[in-house]
C-alpha cells in the first residue's frame, strides 16, 4: 500500500522517490522491485471480477452484495461476500437502496387513544362476549393488501 502510494505521488513529480521512501520509512530499492514485479493472480482475478461485476450491475439494475454474488455464482465465478463487497466498494457500484416505507397512519390535529375497554383482560367466560381486533398491511406483488382480524375471546 505504500508502495502504491508513493508510485502515486512519483507521477505528480513533486517529490522525488528518494525522499518519499526516506519519510514513510522504506527502502528505494524496494520500492522499485514492486514497481518490476508481475501483477499478481489475486489482483489479476480483483480486476477481471470488477469488470463482470460493472457489466452486471448494469444489466440487473444496481444489484446489492448478495444478489451479485448469486449472479457471479450463476455465472461460474464462486466469491466470498466480503471480497465482493471490497470489490464492489473499489469499483463505486453501489447497490438500490429501497425506498422508505410509506406512512399509512396520519394522526389528526387532536388524536384520541382509544380507550381499553377489556382492561387488558383476554379472557371471557362465553361466547360473544369479548371480541378483540386488529388490522395490519402486507405488501403484495399487486400492491398493499390490507388484512382486519376479528378474534373471540373465548
Amino acid at each position: 500500500m505504500i508502495f502504491a502510494a508513493i508510485a502515486n505521488w512519483a507521477e505528480t513529480s513533486r517529490y522525488t522517490v528518494e525522499f518519499m521512501c526516506a519519510q514513510l520509512g522504506v527502502s528505494r530499492s524496494g520500492f522499485y522491485k514492486w514497481r518490476k514485479s508481475p501483477v499478481s493472480v489475486h489482483a489479476a482475478a480483483d480486476e477481471q471480477l470488477t469488470v463482470l461485476m460493472a457489466d452486471i450491475s448494469v444489466r440487473c439494475n444496481r444489484p446489492g452484495v448478495r444478489r451479485m454474488r448469486a449472479e457471479l455464482r450463476a455465472a461460474g465465478y464462486p466469491i466470498g461476500p466480503v471480497r465482493c463487497w471490497r470489490l464492489m466498494r473499489g469499483a463505486d457500484l453501489l447497490g438500490r437502496h429501497p425506498r422508505s416505507r410509506k406512512k399509512t397512519t396520519i394522526r389528526g390535529e387532536r388524536p384520541v387513544d382509544a380507550p381499553d375497554l377489556i382492561a387488558r383482560d383476554f379472557h371471557a367466560e362465553q361466547k360473544n362476549a369479548r371480541w378483540c381486533g386488529d388490522i395490519t398491511y402486507v405488501k403484495t406483488w399487486n400492491g398493499w393488501a390490507y388484512m382486519a382480524t376479528v378474534i373471540d375471546l373465548m
